[in-house]
């Protein structure tokens, strides 16, 4: 199954939380969020894996990294469904795609900075299209937070912040 990404991360706000200096933001960001994709751990209890489908943007424009990142990822359906608790004869396909993008939305590096992520999937009828904010993060907390950089998805309009 292939789960592509968007992402939209202010360079000072992950070089802050994580202690890079702003030059090193892009590269860092990019091999971190990879790396961890195998990582996850319903992934692993599955027996799953996700193989990195490549970079297929990387831009740094007024101070925020723009970049897509594709994966396939693979489970086993009856695995995934005993790990998640979910009835294996019923819609396993749409919960192993988005759970993986959630994953990676709150990454521990990435759940503290001002990063949007748009997902993209096909799961059940056609293709889904999902994006993730600092708000959706922190449900408490809908009024605060930094102000929201939507990813540039290729075929749709873009929007360039939320204020």
């Amino acid at each position: 199954m292939r789960l592509e990404t968007w992402w939209n991360v202010g360079v000072r706000s992950f070089a802050e939380d994580n202690g890079y200096d702003e030059a090193e933001v892009p590269r860092e960001l990019i091999g971190y969020v990879t790396a961890s994709v195998t990582g996850i751990k319903t992934l692993d209890e599955a027996g799953g894996w996700a193989y990195d489908g490549g970079l297929t943007h990387l831009q740094v424009c007024d101070g925020r990294v723009h970049m897509a990142l594709g994966f396939r990822l693979e489970a086993d359906r009856e695995a995934w469904a005993a790990v998640r608790g979910l009835d294996p004869r019923g819609p396993v396909r749409p919960d192993f795609v988005e759970h993986m993008a959630r994953e990676l939305i709150g990454l521990p590096s990435v759940c503290e900075t001002d990063a949007v992520m748009t997902a993209r999937y096909a799961a059940g009828r056609g293709p889904a299209v999902r994006t993730w904010t600092w708000q959706d993060r922190h449900p408490g907390a809908r009024d605060g937070g930094p102000p929201i950089h939507f990813p540039v998805i290729p075929g749709r309009a873009h929007r360039k912040t939320n204020r």
